[in-house]
């Protein structure tokens, strides 16, 4: 008998955990975006930089990625790629102009 009574605020209890905590960070958590692709990030650059802020919010809300939704994990994967080879671009430029080529 005292163990049923002991069983329901228990549940009660662990119910309420976590539930205004883990959605605090849910209203800045965008996903409502469409696939790109590495090579639309680098000949669309404002929306290059548009996305990668969404990264950085996600990136930044100590989620796994692994619960991170696939189109979240695609466009940030793809705007780290458009950006290294944005950079590599620019390097490989700037060479061959100090080069006289």
């Amino acid at each position: 008998m005292t163990k049923a009574l002991w069983l329901f605020p228990c549940l009660l209890a662990l119910a309420a955990c976590g539930t205004k905590e883990s959605d605090s960070d849910q209203g800045k958590l965008r996903s409502d975006m469409p696939l790109r692709t590495a090579k639309y990030f680098t000949e669309n650059q404002g929306e290059l930089a548009e996305t990668d802020a969404v990264c950085t919010t996600w990136k930044a809300s100590q989620r796994p990625p692994a619960s991170w939704p696939a189109v979240v994990v695609n466009n940030c994967n793809n705007v780290d790629t458009a950006k290294t080879l944005l950079r590599n671009k620019a390097d490989t430029d700037k060479l061959r102009k100090e080069a006289g080529i």
